[in-house]
């Protein structure tokens, strides 16, 4: 998968600098060459990631290798789509950083792949990660908005654009929120399944519900009207950082039942 990776991030490095010249320089000529690029990276990155389920026989979600390159995919497979479907090009240039350093961690932290272990052989271990991989790229589309929301704020930009910008963050959180929720569903059924407990007292999951109760009232938030602005859009980059805690922060500095 390392090749596929490489050419994946070496794609998106190119696509990111085109759309920032986009921005910077006005060339419309640009705007097509960096949506081309990346989704060209997107189907490469597509490609490793097949690779690596034909070479182990799994879904590529079993160490934080993997989930690194899947994280990373996710948070591309939704920038792309926010591209095609609402033509928005600034989103971008906060996702797509993201999913770069998640895929320069990954060749740090790369491990050989192998059959699963007894515990993870579930649907609902699978359905468990897909759903909350799928919730940190929202989470992640969330953070860019809403960051795209304080710029925008502190020059006092046209409202117009800055409440597209809520807006999308607000959908990002509804959408994430739902996985989270999914994944904390089949989470538990998986844990009941392996540990023969619907809940435990450890790090991990300890943090999800942090992380699932945050954005429950994030989500509330946005879809009440007058809690919209400045501070919810705070709250929501925060929200992202508690995030990669939950995710990352967790997994590389305490003991936990997710460590493989």
């Amino acid at each position: 998968m390392r090749p596929f990776i490489i050419a994946a991030f070496s794609i998106y490095l190119a696509g990111l600098i085109a759309v920032s010249l986009h921005h910077l320089l006005k060339n419309e000529w640009l705007e097509p060459i960096s949506r081309r690029l990346l989704a060209l990276g997107a189907v490469v990155h597509t490609a490793g990631l097949i690779q690596r389920i034909y070479s182990t026989g799994h879904a590529p979600m079993a160490s934080m290798y993997e989930t690194l390159v899947f994280f990373s995919w996710m948070t591309i497979v939704v920038s792309v789509i926010v591209i095609y479907r609402y033509r928005e090009r600034l989103t971008e240039l906060f996702t797509v950083p993201v999913a770069m350093l998640a895929l320069a961690f990954a060749l740090v932290k790369e491990k050989p792949g192998g059959p699963l272990t007894l515990i993870l052989r579930t649907r609902w271990f699978e359905t468990h990660v897909i759903s909350s991989f799928a919730a940190y790229a929202l989470f992640t589309l969330a953070f860019s908005a809403a960051l795209l929301y304080l710029i925008h704020d502190l020059r006092r930009s046209d409202e117009t654009e800055m409440k597209k910008f809520q807006d999308i963050a607000g959908k990002s959180i509804l959408w994430g929120f739902f996985f989270f929720s999914a994944s904390m569903f089949a989470g538990a059924v998986w844990a009941y399944l392996a540990w023969g407990t619907y809940w435990l007292w450890e790090p991990k999951v300890l943090w999800s519900f942090i992380v699932w109760f945050f954005y429950a009232g994030a989500m509330h938030a946005y879809y009440v009207r007058e809690w919209r602005g400045r501070g919810l859009s705070v709250a929501t980059v925060i929200g992202f950082f508690i995030v990669i805690f939950t995710y990352l922060g967790v997994s590389l500095l305490m003991k936990s039942s997710h460590s493989f």
